[in-house]
């Protein structure tokens, strides 16, 4: 396969363009950014279809590339200047001394239901972002890709065992998170 070829690299965008976004956004946690690295990753695609190895699934390979780009991002906003919620807001004229965080409040109310929801949703979020990044890849690439043991393998340069491996400790840890935040069942056991 040429992917230097505008009709073949089109045809791999279109059939892998929204499990490559996916990952790039469950990584990143942002949309733009997840954006930005899915371009990233056929340019680099197509500027490095040298590197392709013949027999290869380029599935495979483009994961590959956008889960590496996704590391370089959480690793290059470690460093990136962050704005305060605290600051002041200047933009509106007024010098009230209006914060950012203070324009975030809603004015109504969620329903309770929504609100649990939302907590919930937030706390596996948050667990899952705070895995180490094997065990969180292969769970993101599991259960939100669907990939086999073996595609995951593949992806991450390891052996199915490991990847079996990294998947029960991070649903170990997730348990044990869950069960700590008060979201699981008080008789739930421990996954394996």
């Amino acid at each position: 396969m040429d992917l230097r070829d505008p009709t073949q690299l089109r045809k791999v965008y279109e059939a892998n363009k929204r499990g490559l976004y996916n990952l790039a956004v469950r990584l990143v946690g942002d949309r733009q950014w997840a954006e930005d690295i899915l371009q990233e990753t056929f340019v680099r695609a197509y500027t490095r279809a040298e590197t392709f190895k013949a027999g290869g699934k380029v599935s495979t390979w483009l994961y590959r590339i956008c889960m590496n780009l996704s590391y370089d991002h959480l690793r290059a906003r470690k460093y990136r200047a962050m704005a305060s919620l605290d600051a002041p807001v200047t933009s509106t004229g007024d010098s009230d001394g209006a914060t950012w965080s203070a324009t975030l409040a809603s004015s109504m109310p969620p329903a309770v239901a929504q609100v649990e929801q939302n907590d919930t949703e937030d706390c596996v979020r948050r667990l899952i972002d705070e895995l180490p990044e094997r065990e969180r890849t292969v769970v993101l690439l599991r259960q939100y890709h669907g990939m086999t043991f073996k595609e995951i393998a593949e992806v991450l340069g390891l052996t199915a065992r490991t990847v079996q491996n990294c998947l029960r400790r991070a649903k170990q840890k997730l348990f044990f998170g869950l069960k700590e935040a008060g979201l699981a069942p008080p008789q739930a056991e421990a996954p394996y």
